[in-house]
């Protein structure tokens, strides 16, 4: 999803590289992968554990995922997932599932629980190209995801999403980027519950993103 937002947002057209040479880091757990030397540009990312001291003088941040990321990262940046300007990448005319199941690329339990099978859900694959991933969450009434990046797309969509953790995601961080990514949106995280965030908190950070972006197109 990152290339796709730095092309709509940034205008700028990237290709992957590896942290040491990457010019810009966006979206993501990957805060723990830049070198203390590093002098690109970081455009909402964060960590992926709590205990990560993070020292990074040369950078330039544009944003960061949320408060716990920022925490002890001096700067002016925005604050929120980049993830939260997907549903402006696709067109959803109609919603055509009363419910999608989003797993964790490492979740292979949540597919198969009979809580959710009995109705009927659409199974969206992470693993899947962006667009199609987005605008099938985009198509759901409800979503039912163990991954962060399902629950802000969601959120983008202002579709109400219920968390169910994966306990494979443990030595990931556990919940630490879900609580960082909460705390932007001050939503009380809470797991195995339907919930919906305010709007208000969700569009706050959509035009603090949207204007970092516009920042780093003009860099």
């Amino acid at each position: 999803m990152s290339p796709l937002l730095l092309l709509r947002f940034a205008g700028i057209n990237v290709i992957w590289a590896d942290a040491d040479t990457a010019q810009i880091i966006s979206v993501g757990s990957i805060l723990e992968h830049v070198a203390t030397n590093w002098a690109g540009k970081i455009m909402g990312s964060g960590k992926l554990f709590s205990s990560s001291k993070i020292r990074i003088p040369r950078a330039k941040i544009l944003g960061l995922r949320g408060p716990l990321s920022a925490k002890g990262i001096p700067g002016d940046y925005a604050i929120g997932d980049p993830g939260l300007l997907a549903n402006e990448l696709v067109t959803v005319e109609t919603k055509k599932y009363d419910l999608g199941i989003v797993p964790h690329w490492s979740d292979d339990t949540l597919i198969h629980n009979p809580v959710f099978k009995k109705f009927n859900p659409i199974i969206i694959n992470p693993r899947d190209p962006p667009l199609e991933v987005i605008q099938k969450i985009g198509e759901c009434r409800k979503i039912v995801t163990s991954s962060l990046h399902g629950v802000i797309v969601a959120d983008a969509f202002s579709i109400p999403r219920r968390i169910e953790y994966c306990n494979k995601m443990d030595r990931e961080g556990g919940l630490f980027k879900f609580e960082d990514y909460h705390a932007s949106i001050n939503h009380k995280l809470e797991i195995g519950k339907l919930s919906q965030p305010s709007r208000f908190w969700i569009e706050t950070r959509k035009h603090e993103i949207f204007d970092a972006f516009y920042e780093l197109g003009k860099l």
